[in-house]
Parts: structure tokens; C-alpha cells; sequence
């Protein structure tokens, strides 16, 4: 497969009519997340323990480990930001701190906190090497990367199909959806009507309501096409279930199984876990766009993949030029971040920190993140708990810490 042809039907550059309108307002931090970074701080644990700076653990799971010293980052100043993370006042419940620095796994850090899974309260977890975390909807560029597997062979004028056509029992879906193409849906740009970001989530939001419908895909392709396709970016989570199941129709297997047979195993993921929303019924596809539960350091090799153009300790998983398509800045701007920072690929945010270094994030609900920063060779992997307010500003601030902290 190469889509290196698709480049020529879209500009090097961005087009400058993408321009969404800011539909989300970063919320401030609110008392439930400062209460939670609170008790985090007083959490027991001994304070040497909390503040020192140790080689990640050997753990035969594929990463190659190296000290703070050989990646050449300043010990002094990554301590100083761990004793910030655990103090648990300007980073609050912060859960995990991993760092990948040119295929080493050079910094693990964890920390006790408040955590959930999905909607049950865990109370306090001890987080550690072996724990699973929500990833929340780093999940949908998880299923980014399952698409560019499942297309591999494909020619790059797939991408500008109707998504109808991709999708099983196609002949059942109205005319009306034939200008929304698979390009649409992977940069949300589809022009359905859909809104996700009201908070808190109740049953006016979209969300919700696809979580406790019995067929997600025709929940989605049922709303209203209200926009023309690709002129404003809506942030839409259904999208991600309908490309589920373009992975599904074109590969015959069930998306569970197909993503472990050819992601998960190759990269020695094993200990991870996919929510299937009850309504949605056993023979339906798993969440694709917030379920997956998984460790650290397994959630750190899919930041690996995107710093190494798919490949895991020499071996291709993802293919090359789908890395380079999907975290292309195919859309100019999201409100999501900093004004102007991040922009958006396929189910990525290609971006530039306000440091003037280039960044690809993926993010989840809660302050879950994973920051790609390639001239760097840097790869920063976050877990959290700030559910409330969705924490997302947070990850910007740490990883702003570690470029400082990098000589």
C-alpha cells in the first residue's frame, strides 16, 4: 500500500478554509479535581521513593531501557518536575509519566491516585508497572492504526470512497451519505449533525445516547447530514465506531480478533482489556473510540510506532506512509489545546507547541495522552485521573518540562 499519491489531492499545506469554529472551552480545574490532587499528595508512600530518579525496570517486554544520563537529560530538572507531579498541586492526579527517548524507555514514573474505570469508581489505585488504565479516546487513534493494517494493498483513492460503500449491508444507507467519504470521517469532518461536548455528559449528548443504542454504526449514519462534508470539524466519537466497522468489512474478522492477530501480539501487548457497551449487544464491534484499558509501557509502544514510522524493535506493524497520512494536519485548527497549536489527521492531532517544536498527540478524556515530538526523538506518555474536567491541558504542561529538561 502507498498513499503517497493522495498527497497530490490535497495541498502540502493546509488548507486555510478549514477553519472550525471553537465549540469547546477548556474548562478550568475544578474543586473535585484540585480535592483529587490533594489527596494524592498525602497518599502513603515515603518521600525518598516519591522524588527519586531510577532506570526503568528490565521487564522482557520488548523495551530497551536506558538512564536519564545516556538520553541526556538533565536528572536535576526531571526530578524537580516529579516532585511537582507527586506534590499533586499544579499536576494533579497524575497517574503515570513514561519517556521514550530514541527507542529507549529512559523514565517511568508512577504515582497512587483516584482512578475509574470507564463509569465504576476504583477508588485508590497503587499504579504501577503491571496496572491497567483507561486510555479513554487515545483509543480512536489506536483504531487509526488498525485501519491503515486493514487498507494495506489498498489504493490511496479508498480514502475517498463514500463511507457507505466501505461499511457492511452498504445498500441499506440513504443517497444523502454519499458525499461524506472515509477521508471525511477520519478527519471528523463528515458535516453530520453531532455534539459530544456537552458537559457534564448526560442524554443530550451524543455520546451518551450511542452508548445505549443497540446499533452504533446506524445510530451514527441515521443523524442529519447538516454541513457540507469537510468544511468544519465537529469532534464525533460515532466516527470512530463507523470505521470499525470499515475494518471488519474489509478484513471478514471481527475487530477484537484482527486487532490482536496483527497489532497487539506483534507488539507483545497481552494484558489489556476492550469495553463492549451492554446495549450494544455481544455480537456487536467493542468500543473503538474510548474502551480500551491498557499498561504504561504498552500504551508507550504506541507512541513508539508514530516516532519510528511504524515499526516496534525493527519490525513493521503499521505501514510507513499510512503514519506519515494520518498524522498529516489535514485540518488546519481544533479548539482542543492552545489557540492555533493542534490541528487534525486521522483521528490524531498533528501540531506545533508553542516551543516551535512540531508535536503529534493523542488524546483521552481525563488527561490520557501520548505526545510524539520527532526532531526530539521524544515520545511522552500520560496517565490520569482528572475525569471531571478532562485534564487535557496538563500533558502540554509536563511535556514543556522534559523539552526544557532535554540538553
Amino acid at each position: 500500500m502507498t498513499f503517497m499519491g493522495y498527497r497530490g489531492n490535497y495541498p502540502s499545506k493546509p488548507k486555510a478554509d478549514f477553519d472550525p469554529s471553537p465549540r469547546y472551552v477548556q474548562p478550568r480545574v475544578s474543586r473535585r479535581t484540585m480535592l483529587c490532587g490533594l489527596a494524592s499528595a498525602f497518599l502513603p508512600s515515603s518521600a525518598p521513593a516519591q522524588h527519586s530518579i531510577s532506570t526503568p525496570a528490565e521487564l522482557d517486554d520488548g523495551w530497551q531501557i536506558a538512564s536519564l544520563a545516556e538520553a541526556d537529560l538533565d536528572i536535576e530538572a526531571v526530578r524537580e518536575l516529579i516532585s511537582s507531579i507527586d506534590a499533586g498541586i499544579s499536576f494533579p492526579n497524575i497517574h503515570a509519566v513514561l519517556v521514550e527517548h530514541r527507542g529507549r524507555l529512559v523514565l517511568e514514573h508512577y504515582r497512587p491516585g483516584l482512578d475509574w474505570a470507564f463509569e465504576e469508581p476504583l477508588g485508590v489505585v497503587q499504579h504501577g508497572p503491571r496496572t491497567r488504565h483507561d486510555i479513554r479516546s487515545v483509543t480512536k487513534s489506536v483504531t487509526s492504526l488498525l485501519l491503515g493494517i486493514a487498507l494495506s494493498g489498498a489504493s490511496e483513492q479508498t480514502l475517498l470512497l463514500p463511507i457507505t460503500d466501505l461499511l457492511p449491508h452498504s445498500e441499506d444507507y440513504d443517497d444523502r451519505l454519499d458525499q461524506v467519504t472515509l477521508h471525511h470521517v477520519l478527519t471528523m469532518t463528515a458535516g453530520l449533525s453531532w455534539n459530544e461536548t456537552i458537559v457534564p455528559f448526560n442524554q443530550r449528548n451524543d455520546f451518551i445516547q450511542l452508548l445505549t443504542r443497540p446499533d452504533p454504526i446506524n445510530f451514527v449514519v441515521s443523524k442529519e447530514l447538516r454541513e457540507i462534508p469537510g468544511d468544519r470539524w465537529t469532534y464525533n466519537s460515532g466516527l470512530t465506531e463507523l470505521v470499525a466497522g470499515v475494518i471488519e468489512n474489509l478484513t471478514g474478522d471481527p475487530l477484537a480478533d484482527f486487532a490482536r492477530a496483527v497489532f497487539f501480539d506483534p507488539l507483545g501487548i497481552t494484558d489489556y482489556e476492550r469495553s463492549l457497551p451492554p446495549a450494544w449487544g455481544p455480537g456487536s464491534i467493542p468500543s473503538a473510540s474510548a474502551g480500551l484499558r491498557m499498561r504504561g509501557r504498552d500504551l508507550a509502544k504506541i507512541g513508539s510506532l508514530i516516532l519510528h514510522d511504524g515499526t516496534w524493535q525493527g519490525r513493521e506493524i503499521v505501514p510507513p506512509d499510512w503514519i506519515r497520512t494520518s498524522v498529516f494536519r489535514h485540518v488546519r485548527n481544533t479548539p482542543w489545546g492552545p489557540p492555533g497549536v493542534y490541528g487534525y489527521g486521522y483521528f490524531w492531532f498533528p501540531g506545533t507547541l508553542l516551543s516551535g517544536h512540531e508535536v503529534i498527540r493523542a488524546s483521552g478524556w481525563g488527561g490520557q495522552s501520548i505526545h510524539v515530538l520527532p526532531e526530539l526523538g521524544l515520545s511522552v506518555t500520560i496517565f490520569a485521573g482528572n475525569y471531571e474536567d478532562g485534564g487535557t491541558e496538563v500533558g502540554e504542561r509536563i511535556v514543556g518540562r522534559l523539552i526544557r529538561a532535554l540538553n
